[in-house]
């Protein structure tokens, strides 16, 4: 059985292997954790009339910052945003501890 030491250095490894892993994720995300917290609350606001299940509302916040389109969608598709509510239920609920330390 491993000691209380042992197992405080391997909880220590795996927090750093987290850190790494989510550092490199930060590094090829194709929209900044600002602009994504910017773009989670302008969903807050816009989706109290409800979602229309497209990507509308984000697909016009993110022309109006003179984002990739083309880019961040598919990566918000992937990050199992499909819709503005999903983008907000799920992108959100992945990525607001990052946003909330780095801005």
């Amino acid at each position: 059985m491993a000691s209380k030491e042992e197992k405080r250095r391997r909880a220590a490894l795996v927090q750093a292997m987290v850190a790494e892993d989510t550092a490199k994720a930060i590094e090829e995300m194709p929209i900044s954790l600002a602009h994504l917290g910017q773009l989670f609350d302008h969903l807050d606001v816009e989706l109290e009339n409800g979602c229309d299940h497209t990507p509308r509302i984000t697909a016009a916040f993110l022309t109006s910052n003179g984002l990739n389109l083309e880019v961040i969608l598919p990566w918000l598709h992937d990050q199992g945003g499909f819709c503005d509510c999903e983008i907000l239920a799920n992108v959100e609920e992945s990525w607001e501890s990052e946003i909330s330390k780095n801005t």
